[in-house]
């Protein structure tokens, strides 16, 4: 008899275990894109649109724009260069190492973000995630550089489109990471 309450005990009431930054049961949230500090502003309502689809996902999005209030702050974006060799077209013949031309066989872009819970109009942040960072790899191609730097768009908004749905992961209270390129 004992054992049989002690299981229904716990069957009821569960361990009460619950994750130390979750979202309140049925808060819904309006998104909010705070600042952009970049120059493709297309990045920043991208990471406002993977947070809104992230929170549609977890049933916790509020339509329309008001409080509580997911704040997002878009914080930079960096580049650099991966794989670089000295093309075929970058050799002169009887040209010196230091005159040939360098070339990147690709390009690591990354977007750096932040969100908040914010309840009302000058309230204090709640739920801060810190800054969080996705990276894409995109590959160059040194024959149509025009097509190049449309892909290297695509890749920016793919970027801040996932670091988006990660944000608004972390402050539902599931564990989310940045994501890098392992180095």
């Amino acid at each position: 008899m004992k054992r049989t309450f002690l299981a229904l005990a716990f069957a009821t009431f569960g361990c009460g275990y619950r994750a130390l930054y979750a979202a309140p049961a049925g808060e819904r949230l309006h998104v909010s894109l705070a600042r952009v500090a970049i120059a493709n502003g297309a990045a920043g309502e991208e990471v406002a649109r993977g947070a809104r689809e992230e929170l549609a996902r977890q049933g916790a999005l509020a339509a329309g724009s008001g409080y509580p209030a997911l704040e997002i702050e878009v914080a930079g974006a960096s580049e650099s260069s991966e794989g670089i060799e000295v093309s075929a077209a970058g050799r002169a013949p009887g040209a010196r190492v230091f005159e040939q031309t360098p070339t990147a066989r690709a390009t690591s872009v990354a977007i750096v973000a932040r969100a908040c819970v914010v309840r009302a109009s000058g309230s204090d942040p709640e739920r801060d995630t810190g800054d969080m960072r996705v990276e894409d790899l995109v590959g160059a191609d040194a024959v149509d550089p025009v097509s190049s730097g449309f892909v290297y768009q695509d890749a920016q908004r793919a970027a801040a489109h996932r670091l988006g749905r990660k944000l608004a992961a972390r402050i539902l209270g599931d564990p989310s990471v940045s994501e890098g390129l392992g180095r």
